[in-house]
């Protein structure tokens, strides 16, 4: 404006924003806004009075400082304006910040938009091409809208991840359809009322029993260590499930404790010869707890769903055809048990209720019929029956004899006189080639009933191939070898072939062993001879019909020396040879008992043995010398040895004369012997009366001369004696009358005589008293060797009883012993513990010193008891041994009893054999001879009718026949008396044998004692092996086992340590999104000092408050619409915060997760790449927040104008979001995060630490099997039976 009088108006500065430096005064601008500069050529886009704002379709940029161009499509977007972001407002199904492509679901971008997908929700992921529409299909899904399935599929269904199932149809085609009648049904077990046969099952198959809760109505298993228990299903489960295939097989499960060791076999299917298994966990199922949880396993080979070993959709429902087990593992640690319930097999039946599409209708090709082309259609079989309904289907091939075959075993229902799986060759007795397709292919053959034939094909001759038992030839015409007759009647009347008859005395390997038309037999062998080898060759006997080849003919062996004429031939049946006089036996090779010498041919000679010398009336075969009683000699026995005497039946007795007081050692009849001078007795060994025995001169010396006198002395005396007992037996016979003087003085004359005996008595007893001590000491050492011999004998009678009183006696004398020595003892300490008193001088002894005297001969006097125990106790421990040697003696003679009663038995035996084989030998002899009588009268019985013929030779054979049934029955009668004389004998035998056999049986019940031991043993040792050789096994499996898990460990290992390389890069993403966020904060606090610094500056300006309205107008609608970003910016917060959250929810559970195997590592690999994932979008979010916190700022920079209320609003919003964004703990979750990573490096060594221990485990399993023994030997019982 120009200047006037009144103001100079001066030049102001444009105000451009700096996006201009030329400007021009504006009069209606001045008028409006009390500024009158508007700009010119502003810079960067921006238009407006002052440069302030954007050109039209323009937005600016994140800086602020310039403006950018929109961009926005212009068939997508609604205008080419877009909004203060960027951001174009999009038409109907269109997305994009510019708007340049259709949103998810959408396709096909047009000036109306994009139009929406048309795609089968069952058969599509619900998304489609943005360009074309073509829907995105499933794995077994086609079609533009993906709403049928591809060929070989079928049953399109919303809930099956690939979208069609696959046409089983046992493989034999791929079009199907999904079959109507079906309904669901469920297969289960709730254990309402019991186990429902259910079994318990370890690894190696063994049963274990399964326990039944009534309260909790569910079934347990209970473990001894970490070998898993399995759960098996129960018949109703198994067999042909294939109507399962794709279904879930559901349970509820819990775990005693939470220390579960999952493994690759917690759920085990077994079917076809196939296996497949499947962790718990697996399948999103979760981990198991003390709670009650739902597993739920889809049957499907998907890799979703891991089942290893991965098999194909084929041989999936392969295995569910034939089911044969399913096993569910029941324990997961060391003494704790599982508990197993609401089992639920979804399968499908004819009948109504909710249809089962997944029921497959197959479509068949030719030849096969069924729903599932599980059959062969008429006039088709099996290729290959063992396969079933797995194999394909063959056009029968039955060459024109037939128009049908069995579809299962493919055999032809042939005709036309045809055979054969294909009617390929002719009926047997029917030749031809049944291959032409003729009725006429097969003709009769020219052969005997029964008889096959064929053609050789050079000649095209018919040969009968197939003959009767016995015939042979192109027609069978003749007779096989072995066989005779005349089949055809060639040479007469027709015979048929029979079996040569040569009782068995043939060589059946050998060719033409007898004659094929008369069946004379012509091999003979064993020795045998005749029409049909029906007896012994010359110089042979026995029985050709015996059975036993050597029970057949045997050389008769005659012996030269007793033989008559030294023949070699001998009876053919009996095989007695004709012996000389005197001589015996069959062979003739023994002289007959009581004759000897067979050396001189002619016979033998009588042996002529004494019968009172003799044992017997047998003699030596050689020399003749008889067998002589005891002390008997000469070559008949006839005489006494030398020395000897009193020649009787019981023998000679021996002289037994003292060889220094007899003449000689022989003696007289009357066995006295004659005695050198000085000795008498029988036996010339004692001295006589007056003489005596001097060891240093040979014989016996007279007494000196005084002991003569002592001997007539004695005879006097003798004489005297004699008298007087004379005396003394006549007083009470005696006729004559003695008067009393008279009798007075005899009776004196007999006292005095009596005294002088006494006196000469008594001078004789010094004289005597040196022979009765000899005597004495005689006697006492016979007494003393008596009572030895009576002590030993009484000690083998009473061993076991002397045996327990030695032991009592040894116990008593250590008791007496212990007690003597404690009472020594106290005596000792008794003695130490008195104070003895010197005496007072006196000489006399105290009371003290005579206690000690007294204490002292106590002590004596109890080592001399004890000495005596000892000695006591020692004999009782000899005697104990020596008694202990006799029971080990009686023992040995028991052992021995038991010998000699076997070899009695097996004598017994021996002998009772041997009468049964005389007895048989009788009966085959006597039924021999009657049949020779028989045959004999039947010859003699035609006679008559024969022609006239050599009578002689009848006559010879008649002669013959009466000598061999002579012999036959000499040796009946011979064999007879035998066997009565041997039954006689085996009589006390016998009863002697039983009595052993009875004693024999209590010891053969300590035998079977301790062969019952030994069993016993036996069986332990075995038991023993078997559980070494199934601990060896289940080792086996174990290291083979680790060995996997140390695999997979390893593979989840290299997945972990990439998780944790992966983990410092999310770190430094959460710590860029925390200094993102820090400076979101110090941009806030920038913002409140902003809006303090505008509130001021809206104080100044409320005077002109009223020329701005429309202005104001405007930053009204420019605040809310702020309020609007800021509440928006709260929003975005909040759903950071949730997602924040979910990720530390899901690090949780995979912290709980990761306790597993190798499934775990992975989850903490995928939860990890998760973590990352929304760090990413934490980041995005925080960039997000920060551009919005910039376009406040930029917009509250702006603002010339503002309403106070509202900007207070904003300021209390901001402060809001400033705290949420403060109680959002950012750093606080970073921490937890790096806390999870930490955890999951830990739980990594702890794998680590777990294979190593494993590892060492193995090895020392290996140890103990390399040291365990081939084998368990049994150790000897220390207690006998």
């Amino acid at each position: 404006m120009r200047a006037t009088a009144d103001s100079a108006n001066e030049c102001l500065p444009c105000d451009c924003n700096r996006k201009s430096s030329d400007c021009y005064f504006d009069a209606e601008l001045y008028r409006a806004t009390g500024h009158g500069g508007h700009c010119r050529n502003c810079a960067d886009n921006t238009d407006g009075p002052n440069c302030e704002r954007c050109l039209d379709n323009y937005h600016r940029d994140q800086s602020g400082n310039r403006c950018l161009p929109c961009n926005c499509n212009s068939i997508g977007s609604e205008s080419p304006q877009c909004n203060t972001r960027g951001v174009c407002a999009c038409k109907p199904g269109v997305t994009g910040e510019k708007c340049d492509r259709c949103q998810p679901g959408f396709h096909s971008l047009t000036e109306a938009g994009c139009r929406p997908c048309t795609c089968s929700p069952s058969g599509s992921t619900q998304e489609c091409d943005v360009n074309t529409g073509q829907c995105r299909c499933k794995d077994n899904v086609e079609g533009f809208s993906c709403d049928r399935c591809k060929p070989g599929y079928f049953n399109l269904d919303p809930n099956n991840p690939q979208g069609c199932t696959a046409c089983f149809c046992f493989q034999h085609s791929s079009v199907c359809d999904s079959a109507e009648g079906y309904s669901v049904h469920t297969i289960s077990s709730t254990f309402d009322r019991g186990t429902e046969e259910w079994s318990g099952q370890t690894r190696d198959g063994s049963t274990v029993s399964v326990q039944w809760s009534p309260t909790g109505q569910e079934v347990s298993l209970m473990s001894e260590d970490y070998q898993p228990l399995y759960l098996v299903a129960p018949e109703k489960f198994l067999r042909n499930q294939m109507l399962s295939y794709g279904q879930n097989l559901s349970m509820t499960f819990r775990v005693e404790r939470r220390d579960a060791r999952l493994s690759a076999e917690d759920l085990i299917l077994e079917g076809a010869g196939m296996r497949l298994a499947v962790p718990l966990i697996a399948q999103g199922n979760a981990y198991p707890n003390e709670n009650m949880q739902t597993f739920v396993f889809r049957l499907h080979e998907q890799p979703g769903y891991p089942w290893r070993p991965t098999i194909s959709d084929s041989d999936f429902q392969k295995l569910l055809h034939n089911l044969t087990a399913i096993k569910i593992r029941g324990t997961y640690s060391e003494r704790s048990a599982g508990y197993l319930d609401n089992v639920s097999l979804v399968t499908a039946r004819r009948g109504p209720g909710v249809p089962a599409r997944w029921v497959e209708q197959c479509t068949c090709p030719p030849g096969y019929q069924g729903q599932h082309c599980e059959q062969c259609t008429l006039g088709y079989r099996r290729a290959q029956r063992e396969l079933g309904p797995f194999s394909s289907c063959e056009v029968c091939n039955c060459h024109g004899h037939s128009d049908a075959c069995n579809p299962d075993t493919g055999a032809c229902l042939c005709q036309d006189n045809t055979a054969g799986l294909s009617c390929e060759r002719c009926q047997d007795g029917f030749y031809g080639d049944a291959t032409q397709g003729t009725a006429d292919d097969c003709r009769p053959c020219p052969c005997p009933s029964g008889a096959t034939c064929a053609v050789v094909p050079k000649t095209r001759e018919v040969v009968c191939t197939n003959c009767p038992a016995g015939t042979t030839g192109k027609r069978c015409e003749l007779c096989d070898d072995g066989f005779f007759g005349d089949p055809l009647g060639q040479n007469g009347p027709a015979r048929p072939c029979r079996s040569c008859q040569c009782s068995s005395n043939i060589d059946p390997n050998a060719v033409g062993n007898c004659n094929r038309e008369t069946g004379e037999c012509l091999k003979c062998i064993y020795n045998t001879d005749g029409f049909f080898c029906d007896r012994c060759k010359a110089g042979f006997f026995g029985d050709p019909h015996a059975s036993n080849p050597a029970e057949k003919c045997a050389a008769c062996s005659c012996s030269p020396l007793g033989t008559v004429d030294q023949q070699t031939s001998c009876s053919p049946v009996t095989g007695q040879c004709q012996c000389l006089p005197n001589v015996d036996g069959r062979d003739c090779s023994a002289c007959q008992l009581g004759f000897f010498n067979l050396q001189s041919g002619s016979g033998c000679e009588e042996c002529d043995c004494n019968p009172i010398g003799s044992t017997s009336g047998d003699c030596d075969i050689d020399s003749g010398q008889c067998e002589c009683q005891p002390g008997v000699a000469g070559q008949h026995c006839d005489r006494c040895e030398v020395n000897f005497f009193g020649f009787s039946s019981s023998g000679c007795k021996p002289c037994d004369c003292d060889p220094e007081g007899s003449l000689s050692g022989q003696c007289k009849e009357d066995g006295r012997c004659e005695c050198r001078p000085g000795f008498v007795g029988a036996r010339c060994d004692m001295c006589e009366e007056n003489y005596f025995y001097n060891r240093s001169v040979p014989g016996c010396q007279q007494c000196p001369s005084c002991y003569g006198l002592v001997r007539d002395k004695v005879n006097q005396q003798r004489q005297k004696l004699q008298e007087l007992q004379t005396l003394i037996d006549n007083l009470g016979s005696g006729q004559d009358t003695v008067s009393d003087k008279a009798f007075e003085d005899r009776l004196k004359e007999a006292e005095k005589v009596i005294m002088e005996l006494l006196e000469e008595a008594q001078n004789s007893k010094d004289a005597d008293r040196g022979l009765l001590d000899r005597l004495n000491v005689l006697n006492i050492t016979l007494t003393t060797q008596w009572n030895r011999l009576q002590s030993i004998r009484n000690t083998v009678d009473d061993t076991s009883a002397q045996a327990d009183r030695a032991r009592d006696r040894v116990q008593d004398a250590e008791r007496l012993i212990d007690r003597a020595r404690q009472e020594l003892a106290k005596a000792k300490d008794a003695i130490s513990k008195v104070d003895v008193k010197p005496t007072d001088g006196s000489g006399e002894p105290n009371n003290m010193t005579l206690l000690a005297e007294e204490a002292r001969r106590l002590a004596d006097k109890h080592k001399m008891d004890a000495d005596q125990i000892e000695k006591i106790a020692k004999d009782a421990n000899d005697t104990s041994t020596k008694a202990y040697n006799l029971l080990l003696k009686t023992i040995d003679g028991e052992s021995k009893m038991a010998d000699e009663i076997d070899k009695l038995n097996k004598m017994y035996n021996e002998a009772k054999d041997r009468a049964k084989d005389l007895e048989q030998q009788a009966n085959k002899v006597q039924a021999e001879a009657e049949d020779a009588g028989n045959k004999a009268l039947k010859l003699f019985a035609n006679l008559t009718s024969l022609p006239p013929f050599d009578t002689k030779t009848l006559e010879d054979d008649a002669k013959k026949i009466k000598k061999e049934a002579s012999d036959l029955d000499n040796l009946i009668d011979k064999t007879e008396r035998e066997y009565n004389e041997l039954r006689d004998d085996l009589k006390p035998k016998e009863l002697e044998v039983r009595k052993l056999l009875e004693k024999g049986k209590s010891e053969q019940q300590t035998a079977d004692q301790l062969l019952a031991r030994a069993d016993a043993a036996k069986a332990l040792a075995e038991e023993a092996a078997k559980k070494g050789q199934s601990t060896f096994r289940e080792a086996e499996s174990i290291l083979e086992d680790l060995r996997d898990f140390d695999r997979r460990v390893n593979d989840n290992k290299t997945a972990a340590e990439e998780a944790m390389k992966k983990i410092p890069i999310i770190n430094a993403t959460i710590m860029a999104a925390n200094e993102k966020t820090r400076q979101a904060k110090e941009a806030l606090g920038n913002a409140a000092s902003d809006a303090g610094e505008a509130k001021r500056k809206a104080e100044e300006a409320e005077k002109i408050a009223g020329n701005v309205q429309k202005g104001s107008a405007r930053t009204k609608e420019e605040a809310e619409k702020a309020l609007q970003d800021t509440n928006k910016l709260d929003k975005d917060v909040d759903d950071m915060m949730d997602q924040l959250s979910a990720a530390e929810e899901e690090l949780k559970k995979k912290k709980a997760e990761a306790d597993s195997d190798m499934m775990m590592a992975s989850m903490a690999s995928d939860n990890a790449k998760q973590a990352e994932d929304n760090a990413r979008k934490a980041k995005s979010t925080v960039k997000t927040v920060l551009k919005i916190i910039t376009d406040l700022m930029d917009q509250l920079g702006n603002i010339d104008k503002v309403d106070l209320s509202k900007l207070n609003q904003i300021d209390e919003s901001l402060k809001r979001a400033k705290d949420k964004m403060a109680g959002s703990e950012l750093d606080k979750k970073l921490r937890e995060l790096n806390d999870v990573a930490s955890t999951q490096k830990q739980m990594i060594d702890d794998y680590d630490r777990q294979i190593r221990e494993i590892r060492s485990d193995i090895n020392n399993l290996n140890d103990i099997k390399a040291a365990l023994p081939e084998g368990c030997f049994n150790t000897p019982s220390l207690e006998q039976p």
